[in-house]
């Protein structure tokens, strides 16, 4: 049998010049125009605008494009305050007004949970938002280098794995946000080359800067290291293989913050809530919804660290907290324990799992828990909350990273005699299309 080659279709689309009107925005905050009956996504158009495009990508059910020039400007568009924002895939929407970003989030949220849950009116409250510059505490900045052996220290571009060189970053805190080029001039003056891929920021109570290191560097190189730290009003420390080196000995592996009244100390490699004043306004905001008496018995699930579970058990009877991550869990007794608080026990098990079997919740334990928050990563917390509505509480907090996963859940929750009774925004990533949300269930 003669096999025939057949050439793949051309697409006929690609780097096509168009100009389009745009009038919406997508969930990723890219403005949606149409060609016929597809959609093209522009990158940086926003709704009202007439664009000169680029057509970058075609598929059979859409296009991609990259505006060229934009035509008629909207109302909303403003000049963005970095300077690397055009090339820089850090942020998404610093040329869009501020309240407008706002606008754009809390429709983001009302479309899933309208076609999730068939919920046209949401019981908006007023949304939760404090600095949106300088606001990032904790940040992975990135090292390559390039045909020279020079380093180039920055953010990926959008989309890509290619670097952009920064000098400046306005969302990182003051003490990190000027630091790009003395971060490469050193990385630069060293003999040990290609040996730090990347440096993470992390602004605790003492700030600390962690140079990854795939390879260790000379002593020469380290006392280079030493030098640099002497001028510096953060701590740095080494990392290989997992493993933290401080340059100056340190009286505690562990950096801390202040929530609420209370000291929680953390790891360099935890997680922890990006944005640290906007963490408090949400702990307060979660104490007020949940009405807490002192009589309360809390389940906390996905309680992390303790971020919620510590500052709820200064005002409750007691709190069960339920962790995925062991090393968490830990953190969370030992957090516990620093803060001189006896009515909090933590667990570690896997809220993910498709299981009924709850061991850490005795009898006596769930005939006592009234009131339950969730926090849980971007996947959600479909199955826990499957095992919730069997539980005899009338009161669920959901705190959600993923509007989506939340609708999802949510639904769950509605269709066995829940009631959404409050919602609102939480702009944790300003400048982003990132979403945080709070919503408040009562059955």
């Amino acid at each position: 049998m003669v096999n025939f080659y057949k050439p793949k279709a051309v697409k006929k689309s690609i780097n096509q010049q168009l100009t389009v009107e745009i009038k919406s925005l997508d969930m990723n905050g890219d403005g949606v125009a149409r060609q016929g009956k597809k959609p093209i996504f522009v990158e940086l158009a926003l709704p009202g605008e007439t664009v000169e495009v680029k057509v970058t990508e075609e598929k059979s059910k859409y296009l991609r494009a990259k505006a060229k020039k934009i035509l008629v400007a909207a109302s909303t568009r403003i000049k963005p305050v970095c300077k690397h924002f055009y090339q820089c895939g850090g942020c998404d929407l610093q040329h869009l007004d501020y309240e407008q970003q706002l606008t754009f989030k809390q429709q983001k949220i009302s479309d899933l949970f309208r076609r999730n849950s068939n919920i046209e009116h949401l019981p908006w409250e007023t949304a939760l938002h404090v600095d949106i510059w300088h606001y990032r505490r904790k940040a992975r900045i990135g090292v390559q280098y390039n045909k020279l052996n020079q380093a180039i220290v920055g953010f990926r571009q959008k989309s890509s794995n290619v670097l952009t060189p920064i000098k400046s970053c306005p969302v990182l805190p003051d003490v990190f946000a000027d630091e790009f080029s003395d971060f490469s001039t050193l990385i630069n003056s060293f003999s040990s080359k290609q040996a730090i891929s990347h440096i993470e920021v992390i602004a605790a109570e003492e700030p600390l800067v962690i140079f990854r290191q795939v390879r260790k560097l000379s002593t020469e190189d380290q006392q280079k290291l030493l030098e640099f730290n002497q001028h510096k009003p953060y701590q740095i420390a080494l990392q290989q293989d997992g493993g933290l080196h401080y340059l100056v000995t340190q009286n505690s592996p562990y950096l801390s913050y202040k929530v609420n009244g209370c000291d929680l100390q953390f790891s360099p490699t935890d997680f922890v809530q990006v944005n640290i004043n906007l963490n408090t306004k949400m702990v307060n905001q979660a104490i007020q919804w949940l009405a807490l008496e002192p009589q309360d018995n809390i389940l906390d699930l996905f309680c992390g660290l303790g971020n919620f579970s510590l500052p709820i058990a200064k005002q409750v009877n007691s709190v069960i907290g339920v962790e995925g991550v062991q090393d968490m869990v830990e953190r969370a007794d030992m957090n516990a324990q620093a803060n001189q608080l006896t009515n909090c026990k933590f667990y570690q098990a896997d809220l993910n799992a498709e299981t009924n079997d709850w061991p850490w919740l005795t009898a006596d334990s769930e005939n006592m828990v009234n009131k339950i928050v969730l926090d849980p990563a971007r996947a959600g917390a479909y199955n826990a909350v499957k095992n919730i509505v069997e539980l005899n509480v009338n009161t669920v907090l959901y705190i959600s990273c993923d509007a989506a996963t939340m609708a999802r859940d949510a639904k769950v929750l509605l269709d066995n005699g829940f009631t959404l009774r409050k919602i609102c925004l939480m702009d944790m990533f300003s400048h982003t299309r990132h979403v945080e949300t709070m919503a408040l269930f009562c059955r």
